[in-house]
């Protein structure tokens, strides 16, 4: 008869121990949480040095004194979740007045209820960081957050990732006295802001505005007045009818001034003749070449509708690094692009055109009353432009340099096409760019994203295939069958 490994009295002692043992680990795992809630440190283990917040978001982040709401409206399939979601919570370590919300808007109840109170439409669809500071709000959406590049293999690719400059430059909107308002040209029949037409009504565009933060307003006629002291930017959406001389000596004293313009040029209209607006001339001081013309692009164009111009070409510019892999949809659009003024002075505007049709573009002009005309260029012809200016030493020093964003159609920004592809990033990017305060900003570079590839051989992955799947499973069964034939002698 065999006798009993372990008599009674000593098993009671190993259980007693074992069960001593977990006691004391779980003593261990409540400590440590407890220390970590009200202790927390985070640590970046890759490429530590570039993922440490920058001094001015450290500066920005001590400083706040109102509780700043924030509501990261994402689903975590999205490729941009965890860096959102750790350099927020980074951001929540320096500052305690930061209230973080995760919420994936992909599934009803939380998200619905965000969706109405922050007036969410289909305008700003998808993935999105909501910033709210007692009603004021700025919300960014997840296009704005990469850059994009060519790789050497000649596939687009995201090369780095824009989150502490517009987080850092979102908190100091919400949160800073001084509020940012844009004012809408009327009185040349312009795109109506407050219209729901959907074919040239401007609401959906003055939702981005208010999205963003921007209080809205209008100015009727700038021939009697001067646009207004107190306006951020000045947004002149597809006129058609002409502006008169002290109209645009005015809109050019405040471009001078160091002021920020959207123009939009509508359809062009050839009836009883092709009209000019003034702009023309006044744009061409700034160095903006306005065509009186229609582009066409064949090899561009939808299937189902020929007057409109799909543009997937992009200049080199902030407006529209984070929009290489995406497309435009332009109605009926006219060239825009840069005009020669001569010598190049230090001081002279730099104008970089953004939106380009493909290589087999035509512009076509001198059209007559019965829509008939002449092919000025065939080529990749230019449909958007900005323009920047340095501030003048001495004045204006407030409000730093002149930015001009110049598109080509204005029908693409009306309700239903802002819609289109990316036409509504399109405008957030440029509104932002316009709007952006760059004094704040021009410490907080981007963070390049670094790939890290494996090259290795069919053989290579066949032998690792083995490794995986049959060698590692079949020693962990060698292993628990020695065991198991060990307890039983």
């Amino acid at each position: 008869m065999n006798e009993p490994s372990f008599t009674r009295g000593r098993k009671w002692r190993v259980g007693f121990n074992v069960a001593v043992a977990l006691a004391s680990a779980f003593a261990l795992v409540v400590m440590a949480n407890y220390l970590a809630a009200r202790h927390s440190v985070r640590v970046n283990w890759a490429d530590a040095a570039g993922n440490k917040l920058s001094p001015l978001t450290q500066r920005v982040l001590t400083g706040v004194t109102n509780k700043v709401k924030v509501i990261v409206y994402f689903s975590p399939k999205d490729p941009l979740f965890g860096n959102v979601t750790g350099l927020l919570k980074d951001y929540q370590l320096l500052c305690p007045k930061l209230d973080l919300e995760v919420v994936d808007y992909r599934y009803p109840g939380r998200s619905e209820k965000i969706r109405a109170e922050y007036n969410l439409n289909s305008v700003s669809e998808g993935s999105r960081i909501i910033f709210d500071c007692a009603g004021r709000t700025r919300v960014i959406g997840a296009g704005e957050l990469s850059d994009y590049g060519m790789a050497a293999d000649r596939q687009i690719r995201r090369t780095a990732f824009k989150g502490e400059q517009l987080f850092t430059s979102a908190i100091l909107s919400v949160t800073s006295p001084r509020h940012l308002r844009a004012y809408f040209v009327t009185g040349h029949d312009e795109h109506n802001p407050e219209s729901q037409d959907d074919s040239a009504g401007y609401s959906n565009f003055a939702k981005l505005l208010t999205d963003a933060g921007v209080e809205l307003a209008m100015v009727d006629s700038l021939q009697y007045r001067d646009v207004p002291e107190d306006c951020s930017l000045l947004i002149i959406p597809g006129p058609q009818k002409h502006f008169g001389n002290e109209e645009l000596e005015r809109i050019d004293a405040y471009l001078k001034q160091g002021g920020r313009m959207m123009v939009t040029f509508n359809i062009l209209n050839v009836k009883p003749k092709p009209m000019l607006t003034g702009l023309e001339s006044l744009l061409a001081n700034w160095n903006v070449d306005v065509g009186m013309n229609v582009v066409q692009d064949r090899t561009n164009e939808k299937s189902t509708e020929n007057n409109i111009v799909v543009a997937r070409n992009f200049g080199p510019h902030p407006i529209t690094r984070p929009l290489l892999r995406s497309s435009l949809e332009l109605v009926l659009p006219r060239s825009i692009g840069s005009k020669s003024i001569g010598a190049v002075r230090a001081d002279a505007p730099k104008a970089t055109e953004l939106v380009f049709t493909s290589d087999r573009g035509v512009a076509v002009g001198h059209i007559n009353e019965k829509g008939i005309g002449e092919i000025e260029r065939q080529d990749k012809i230019p449909l958007a432009i900005a323009v920047e200016k340095g501030g003048i030493q001495g004045v204006a020093a407030d409000k730093g340099a002149t930015r001009i964003v110049v598109v080509g159609s204005s029908v693409m920004f009306a309700n239903a096409p802002l819609m289109a592809a990316a036409n509504a990033d399109f405008a957030t990017l440029s509104l932002n760019w316009l709007l952006n305060r760059d004094v704040f900003l021009s410490d907080i570079p981007p963070r390049a994203i670094t790939e890290y590839t494996m090259s290795i051989t069919e053989h290579q992955m066949r032998t690792l295939a083995w490794i995986f799947l049959g060698l590692a499973p079949t020693a962990a069964m060698l292993i628990g069958f020695f065991v198991w034939l060990r307890r039983r002698s």
